[in-house]
């Protein structure tokens, strides 16, 4: 099937999960690839992981400290730039991009999945798997869950 035979607004609105891996910067070169084909927007997105794994005796989950939240901004906005910098060189309109950095009570799976049906997303392109090294035979634990619980279709990227 070419490309002329699919609706281009069926795929309008990309979200592409960054965590500084070599797989997510990956997925965003392809989703850019993706995006210039369909004429989609792309947002960058990175979630800030919880400081606090577990629920504490004063019901305290997903705390994430300022000083934390502006070290991760830092981070998150070296990989957006240099993401940009590669959309430079190709023949991609770079005012389509947005970028965020949430922080969330969920899991990173759930902050996606939600952040992706709040904001319409069409569709979702991911790496296979991320930094903490952890893996999964096939899937990284990230896109396996993205994979079972988008509203959407995801598109992993190795």
């Amino acid at each position: 099937m070419s490309s002329s035979n699919i609706d281009k607004t069926k795929f309008s609105k990309i979200l592409v999960p960054i965590d500084g891996s070599l797989s997510s910067l990956n997925a965003a070169k392809y989703a850019i690839n993706f995006a210039t084909t369909y004429g989609s927007e792309i947002i960058l997105l990175a979630v800030v992981p919880s400081q606090i794994k577990h629920g504490d005796a004063s019901g305290i989950f997903g705390m994430v400290t300022p000083s934390y939240l502006d070290h991760y901004k830092k981070e998150a906005g070296k990989w957006f730039d240099q993401i940009i910098d590669d959309v430079k060189t190709q023949n991609y309109d770079v005012n389509k991009i947005a970028t965020d950095v949430i922080t969330t009570p969920l899991s990173i799976v759930g902050a996606i999945v939600h952040y992706a049906e709040r904001e319409n997303i069409n569709i979702i392109i991911l790496g296979s798997s991320g930094k903490t090294g952890f893996k999964r035979m096939l899937l990284g634990s990230t896109a396996s869950g993205v994979v079972t619980y988008a509203h959407c279709p995801v598109l992993v990227v190795r």
